[in-house]
This record gives C-alpha cells, structure tokens and sequence, in this order.
C-alpha cells in the first residue's frame, strides 16, 4: 500500500513540475501508469534551454576564461532573441520562460535575461541607464572589474589588458578612452553595413577569408550613440527584476511530461498570418522591426545557424509547436493519458461510468514548456467538457471544438480538460497549439550530431514506447566564404546556397530499457561543396501505447544517407565563434595600375541629361520625393587591362568641384546593372545598393570651389573583384549622395563631380 501510494504521489509531482506547483485534485484519482516525466531530447552542437544552468554550462563549454564565457552567452543571446517591445504577463515574467516561449524584448528586458545567465555564472551585475540616447545596459562584474556586452545594440570592445593579453572593456573603460577603443577600434563596413573591429575584419588574409570577424551594430546603430551613451550613463543598481522579467524561475519548468497517446512537436517556422501568438496588449504578431533579417545575415555565430530561415518570413517572428492527446482506445493504456479519473473503468474500447446510475469524468493534462495559443478537439461520447486554468479549483465549460478563448490567458502554459459522460467516452483527440522561440529549441548542425535522448524515471515507460523523430532539410553552399569575401557578400544570407527540397527524417523508438539513450544523425555537404545548417522543420516526442502506432511522417520523407559523393563538414561551434585575436596580415608587395574612366554624363529621375559637372543629390525623407531630384553622375571605361590574378585592391579616383557648405556628405558608387546609353536617362531611383563610399567635407567658407578639383579615392575592391575573376561583367559606376544621418546631420546635401578633371581607376595587384 505504501508503495502505491509514493508511486501515485510522484506521477502528481511529476504533472505540477509545469502546472505552476499546483496538482489536479486527487479525489477518486488512480495512478497513471506510463507517465514519462522530464523527457529531454539534446543533440551535443546545442544549447540545453531546460534550465539557466544548462544554457551557460552548453554555450560556454571549451571557454578557456570568463571573456570567452561571457562572448559565448552574448552570443547565445542574439542566437535567441531579437528586440521588440516587452512581452508581459501578471507577476512578471521568469527568464527561463521568456527564452523558451518568447525571444524578444526591449534593451532593459534583454539585458535582464542576459544578467540573469550571468547569475548562474557567479558573476555580479549591475543595470547603467544612458540619457543620450535613451537606453538600458547591463555590465558583467568578473575578474575583479566590469565588462559591457550589449545584446540590445549587439557590441563589445576589447581592452589591451588582462587574463589572455586583453579583457573586455566596461562602459567606464569606453567613456575615460574613446578615441582609442571606439573611434581608432573600429570600422563601419559600407557595403555589408556593420560594424567590425578595425584589426579583426571580413577581409582576405592571404589565400583565406577572415569569416569568422563578429558583426557589430548589425542593426544599423552608430558608434556614437555608444560614445554619447557612456558619458550620459547613470548606474541603476543591481535588481533581480526589470520591466516584469524575473531572474528567479519559481515555479515554472521546461519538463516534457507525455502519457501514452501524448505527442509534442515544436517547429522551427510559422506562417505569421495563423494568429498562433501572445503577446498581450498587442494586435500585431511579434517579429523584428529590423527589416530583411537584417541582424543575423552579416552575422558568422548565430548568423549561419538562422540562415536557413532567412526567406522564410518577412524577419524573425515566433515560432508555434503542438501537444496533441489521442490516447489509443483499442486497450486499456489509454485510461494512463488521464490525469485524474473519478468512477471510471475501462470496457468495450470505452471508459464508462464504474458504478452505474453516476456519471464518470476524467481530466487530461494539455500542460507544456510554452504558453498556450490555441486549443481545439474532439470527444465521442462527452456530455460536458470544461477547462480550468488554476490546476483542478475551478472549471468553466467550453466548446471542444475551439476552446482557445479558455486557454489563451495571462501566458498560460496548462490547461486541464475535464470531460463528464454518463454513457461511454468512446474517443478524444485534444490539441493544444504553443508558442516557442525557434532561437532556443535542440537544432541540428551540419556534420555529425549526437542525440542524448533521457527522461526522469525510465521504469516509468513501462511497456510503452518513446518516439522521437527529428525532421529537417539537408542543404549546401556552392561558393566559399573566400568567394563571398571577394564579392561583397552577406556571410549568412543565402548566398549561393540550396536546401533539398525533399523532407530528412530521423525516427527512434526507445523502450524503458534502452534509456538514457544516444544516437547519431549524420548532416552531410557534397563533395566540393561547403557546409550550411539544415533546416530545422520539426521535433517530435511521443510516447505510444503497446500495439498502437506512432504520428504520421510528412509524405515523401527520406530517410538520412551519406553517400561516396558526400561529406560529413563541420561549422565551428557557434557560441565561440570570434574570439580568436586576429594576427597581424603578413605585407605583401602590390604594383598599382592606372586605368583612365570617362565621365559618360550627369542624370537625374526627372530624365534629366548633361555632359556638363553633375551636381548630385538624392531625397533624404519621402517628403522630399519628387522635390528633391535623385541624380547621379554614370561613369565607363575599358577594363581589359585590369589583372585577373592577384588582384588586391581597386580605388575608383572623383574629382569633386565642391561639397555643401552646411554638413559633411557621404559619396557613394554603384555597379550600374546595364551598361549607359549616352544622351539617355536611366531608371536612376533602382540604383540604391552602394559598393562603396567615402565622405566629402563641409565645404570650407574661404573655399567655395575647389580649383583644381579635389580627389576623393572610393573603394570598389569588392565590386571589381568579382568582375576581375569572370563571375560578373562591368557596365559602368553610378556616383550618388548616400544620405546619412550620422555624416550629413539630417541636411539635404549636394555634392558636385567635375566632368573635366582626370578620373582614374586604381587597381592593385600583389607582385609574388
């Protein structure tokens, strides 16, 4: 009697792990034989979200000191997270829940997630508030000092000192030296539009592209908002609660409890128009305001693990996943998918009523990790269905048929489901949909993968099955990252890359006897191909009754195969990718060519056309659309003599007459898509993707023109170098005004190109 009683006492425990401490009332309950508490499916490349532990321990594995760990946990953020406005719930929000259902924020709640991982480093922390501009930061104390790593703005810099010859510097560090760690530090990258450190890169060294450079300020923020912001800083003290996010977990877990009959899947994608979301308060689905996946495609970590979903949404937005109860009524196994039975047998591929003459009820558990979106179903045979929210105090009835209404509450992750009959419950099918953050969910990596596959009691199975299915697309790169370097190309926007089109599944059936257990999925590359992540569609936990089978496969699955064309190519883990310092480039011996360019003619998008000095301008707002003409000069020449082999570097020379007498301006070239007609206007306002820039100066009073013009050298390395290799043909450069903010001041500048003066093309070449 003692022994049943522990038994029924540890399958309640194992319902409340997730059911917020609380436990479905116990009145008339029996035990449930086959719940299977705490599954946990982790291949050995990603992270294990089940607990802030576990997050630090698997990104910050291989760290050799508390930089690389803290450059880890940055990294993970990003990984998982994007900013938006707060998510919020009564009470406050546990950041464990918040990194698995939701996965964005504003810079405060960012930096609380990011500070709570900290905590369970042993490391202090401490919140700093800038005034120019507004924004919430958070420091790392470690190593006797502080460190500053921004998940919101996404930087950090180094200082020449500490474990390890450097250290990451604290915002009082950047303020007191700015000049030396921000301005002489880094540079902005105007074609990729980010920030690198100036000796650490996306560049050649040598015969090897330098991919593995971090991104900084991928979002579009500049340098001296980071300046500005540290010397306007105010401490805010050290809290365990900001903006309704909580380092504590309380009473919430990430445990995945299934009976037999239960399956739950998580996806990696949604179709955002499904309304599968919460987000109080807020009628428009979450995603990143930043268009185009503009944060992660420069991006060589966390970048290239959500490269695969870069078309697959307009940004990053949430992710859904289901629980579905289907208990299998062919025997009496289904009775253990209840959660609580009052007056219930089984007979007759049915649960009627044990005593006659009393109506029998019993209770499923549609309890999950993630919060609760939508909920329908279907019950052959119940008289009533109800819900309640509170764990078993109180019910309210509903429709079966949808009952999101009910379950869609305050950011509930359980919901128990009470169905009364009075003759024969003949069937159910219940499925909750979730929201999870795809950031934090067990993706695969190209290569090999081991899956560890555990669960809390395996006696519990008892002659039931675990069922774990992972599905996914196998894909390649056909250019590597040198080719990518070469062109100017985003490390992590699909360039040059293919998924299959058919659908890799991997499916496991374990018994009680096989667990803990681990197995292999093998993600291979072609031969002479390079390695990209596969795209994730889902993973599936099951556990099946005897005689019963497991959810359907998508249909014309394939199973994994490494073929004698193929590969098993790996990609660094990403948590540590960056933090090798980047050793000085050997010189290299370069001759320079002089390749004469001819001034074809100015035009504008009013089909305006001169041969006469183009004074170039370009609207800054779309109020100034139509008023203020977009115009710039088109420029030829013949290339033929340009080397082919060993090309280094190309500068393209500009005659400037005069800049604008009020603001700085930046000037920058476009590859022109067709080659010019002279006499011809073009379709000037398609012409926006600049290849390179410089800036030219206020123009000085005493000054009013340069005579003879001034030479503003404009990088084009990476548009000529692709040329230079055949891979693209040369029809000419456009020079436009590239307004900016940050240069211009918000004026609406003019920049004015000499038609006369000697325009040259620079072309380096290394002599060895």
């Amino acid at each position: 009697m003692k022994q049943k009683l522990g038994w029924i006492l540890a399958v309640f425990a194992c319902f409340s792990s997730i059911a917020m401490g609380q436990t479905p009332p116990a009145s008339g309950a029996q035990d449930a034989v086959g719940l299977v508490c705490a599954v946990k499916v982790l291949p050995d490349k990603a992270p294990d979200c089940s607990s802030l532990k576990s997050i630090v321990e698997t990104v910050t594995r291989g760290c050799k000191n508390n930089d690389e760990k803290a450059v880890a946990v940055y990294n993970f953020m990003i990984l998982s997270h994007y900013h938006l406005n707060y998510p919020s719930e009564p009470g406050g929000i546990p950041v464990l829940k918040e990194i698995n259902s939701y996965g964005w924020s504003l810079c405060g709640g960012l930096h609380t997630v990011e500070s709570g991982l900290w905590r369970e480093l042993g490391w202090g922390w401490r919140y700093v508030g800038w005034s120019n501009p507004g924004h919430t930061t958070v420091e790392a104390q470690y190593d006797g000092r502080w460190h500053y790593l921004d998940a919101f703005l996404k930087f950090y810099a180094w200082m020449p000192d500490g474990k390890g010859g450097r250290t990451i510097a604290g915002e009082e560090d950047i303020a007191k030296d700015s000049q030396k760690l921000l301005n002489d530090a880094f540079v902005l990258d105007p074609g990729r539009k980010v920030v690198y450190a100036k000796e650490n890169q996306f560049d050649m060294k040598g015969e090897t592209a330098n991919w593995q450079a971090p991104a900084f300020l991928s979002c579009g923020d500049p340098l001296s908002g980071i300046e500005s912001g540290v010397k306007s800083r105010s401490q805010a003290g050290s809290p365990e609660t900001w903006a309704g996010l909580n380092h504590a977990t309380g009473t919430y877990s990430t445990d995945v409890n299934l009976a037999p009959g239960f399956c739950m899947e998580n996806t990696w994608d949604t179709d955002a128009q499904t309304n599968a979301w919460f987000w109080a308060t807020n009628k428009t689905y979450p995603h990143h305001t930043c268009p185009a996946h503009k944060d992660t495609r420069n991006d060589p970590a966390y970048g290239l693990v959500l490269e695969p979903y870069v078309n697959s949404k307009p940004a990053r937005s949430y992710g859904v996943g289901t629980l579905t109860i289907a208990p299998d009524f062919s025997s009496d196994a289904a009775l253990s998918a209840c959660a609580v039975r009052n007056n219930v047998k089984y007979s007759n591929k049915a649960f009627v009523p044990a005593e006659s003459g009393k109506p029998g009820s019993v209770v499923f558990n549609l309890t999950t990790p993630y919060v609760l979106v939508k909920a329908q179903g279907e019950a052959v045979g119940a008289d009533t269905v109800e819900v309640s929210l509170d764990a078993g105090k109180t019910y309210k009835p509903v429709d079966i048929k949808d009952f999101t209404s009910a379950v869609k509450v305050d950011g509930a992750v359980s919901a128990f489901v009470r169905m009364t009959f009075k003759d024969a419950l003949k069937s159910v099918k219940l499925v909750a949909t979730f929201q999870n953050n795809p950031g934090s969910l067990p993706y695969l990596s190209p290569g090999k993968n081991k899956v560890t596959v555990s669960v809390a009691d395996p006696k519990a199975l008892g002659q039931n099955s675990l069922v774990v299915t992972y599905a996914y697309k196998v894909g390649s790169r056909a250019k590597s990252f040198e080719q990518l370097c070469d062109q100017g190309k985003e490390i992590a926007k699909q360039h040059n890359v293919k998924w299959s089109d058919s659908v890799t599944c991997v499916r496991k059936t374990f018994a009680a006897k096989d667990l803990p257990a681990t197995f292999a999925i093998d993600c291979p590359t072609p031969k002479g191909e390079y390695p990209v992540y596969p795209r994730m569609l889902f993973l599936r936990r099951e556990v099946v009754a005897p005689n019963a089978a497991p959810s359907s496969l998508p249909a014309d699955v394939v199973e994994p195969k490494s073929a004698t064309s193929e590969e098993l190519k790996e990609l660094p883990i990403p948590f540590t990718v960056g933090l090798a310092q980047q050793e000085a480039a050997k010189p290299r011996t370069v001759k320079t060519m002089q390749i004469p360019m001819t001034y074809l003619q100015f035009v504008s998008d009013k089909g305006e056309v001169s041969t006469g000095n183009g004074r170039v301008s370009w609207p800054k707002t779309p109020a100034e659309e139509g008023k203020v003409a977009a115009s710039m000069v088109e420029v030829v020449g013949d290339l033929k003599a340009m080397p082919t082999k060993n090309f280094a570097a190309a500068r393209l020379m500009v005659p400037v007459v005069c800049g604008h007498s009020s603001a700085a301006e930046k000037l920058g070239v476009v590859a022109l898509s067709s080659a010019p007609e002279a006499g011809k206007a073009c379709d000037v306002k398609t012409l926006t993707d600049t290849v390179g820039s410089t800036v030219v100066p206020k123009q000085p009073e005493d000054t009013p023109q340069y005579k003879p013009a001034k030479i503003f050298a404009i990088d084009v390395t990476r548009a000529l170098k692709s040329v230079a290799a055949g891979e693209a043909k040369f029809n000419g450069f456009g020079l436009r005004i590239v307004p900016d903010r940050g240069t211009d001041e918000g004026y609406t500048v003019r920049c004015t190109i000499s038609a006369t003066d000697p325009m040259v093309l620079e072309v380096d070449s290394f002599t060895e």
